[in-house]
């Protein structure tokens, strides 16, 4: 990397923190480009030659977030050895991650602004699609290790991942050890069901 691509990419890391900073502090709609210019001293110009847009900007900062949480969950998952370990380990991890981080009603503030934004939706699904091949993963090295039973791996991946993000729609007035106790429980629920083995005898679900 040459001097000049190293100034670039140290403008963007200096643009993305300072707007990180700023989103955080003032909220995303309250946020402006001339704010972040002001801030960092680097032109408009020049912003926007390294993001097209405030959106971009902001998409880009959240990028970054789910990068640390992965960088993060990687060094945590070598202390839980099993699927099953790793499974509560994640959920345990969104909590703790989501629960206090000051980028989390942040970005709901900017999906609900920006819902009608397919450039937006779109980063989202990209989002959600990461989190649940990552899941995919995990759950079909389980199936395989004979820790869980046969079963699709991808569809149990996206109702891991809903059961993640559903709940944190209905934590938002819980305290942090309620709501690790409820995805907890939530977590068992999902491995080992609510129903009865007698209850399921002729069912088509068992």
């Amino acid at each position: 990397m040459n001097k000049k691509q190293t100034k670039s990419m140290m403008t963007k890391k200096r643009i993305t923190e300072v707007a990180k900073n700023l989103f955080i502090e003032k909220g995303y709609a309250s946020t402006s480009i001339g704010n972040i210019s002001e801030t960092t001293g680097i032109s408009k110009g020049n912003i926007y030659y390294h993001f097209d847009s405030k959106e971009g900007l902001f998409i880009h900062v959240l990028e970054e977030w789910e990068k640390e949480w992965m960088e993060q969950w990687e060094k945590q998952k070598k202390s839980y050895p099993t699927t099953i370990e790793q499974l509560h380990g994640i959920a345990k991890h969104f909590v703790i991650n989501d629960y206090n981080h000051p980028l989390t009603n942040v970005a709901d503030e900017f999906f609900s602004q920006e819902k009608s934004n397919s450039s937006v939706q779109n980063q989202l699904y990209k989002t959600i699609n990461t989190r649940v091949s990552y899941s995919e993963k995990l759950l079909s090295e389980g199936i395989q290790s004979g820790e869980l039973k046969a079963d699709n791996p991808l569809l149990l991946a996206k109702i891991f991942d809903t059961l993640l993000y559903g709940l944190n729609d209905i934590c938002r007035d819980l305290d942090l050890k309620e709501t690790l106790d409820l995805y907890e429980k939530a977590i068992d629920t999902f491995l080992y069901g609510i129903a009865s083995t007698d209850s399921l005898s002729g069912s088509s679900y068992k």
